[in-house]
């Protein structure tokens, strides 16, 4: 749960940082190495597969509106001391909501997955991350290389 706003975070900056040119194929993409990664990490079966996307879904959309709640409409220091105070209740509001919608995820998911492929969702989620991470790099390293080979 620590790791979900730092992730989402990662995740929103290696995304930006990519910059490939139809926003809407990259979503794409991204939704195809979701299901890669998690499909093998957590072994799911075609009828798992099935009863599994759609709630995962569901719960990544409602996690996305909480966390856009907690973007902050100003910078700090532009603050009062009483949006200051109130962005820190909103933080932990978010961040309670976050984990209500965990709890809610693993409820629904009780009824298409058995309880270890459950317990293999954060790894599965922390894999994702890495692997995403790892092929953002690769493909930075990709264009040094061919800038480099330009000069």
């Amino acid at each position: 749960m620590k790791y979900s706003f730092v992730s989402a975070l990662l995740l929103c900056l290696a995304l930006a940082a990519q910059a490939q040119p139809d926003p809407e194929r990259r979503e794409e993409r991204l939704r195809a190495f979701r299901v890669a990664v998690f499909t093998e990490v957590l072994r799911l079966t075609p009828e798992e597969a099935q009863g599994f996307w759609p709630i995962y879904n569901e719960y990544l959309e409602n996690r996305e509106r909480a966390l856009e709640a907690l973007r902050p409409q100003k910078q700090l220091d532009a603050m009062s001391d009483s949006e200051v105070e109130e962005a820190i209740k909103r933080h932990f509001e978010i961040r309670q909501r976050e984990l209500d919608l965990e709890k809610e995820l693993f409820q629904k998911l009780r009824r298409v997955l058995p309880p270890r492929k459950i317990a293999r969702m954060p790894l599965a989620e922390r894999s994702f991350r890495e692997r995403l991470v790892e092929r953002l790099q690769q493909g930075r390293e990709r264009r040094q290389e061919r800038l480099q080979r330009r000069q």
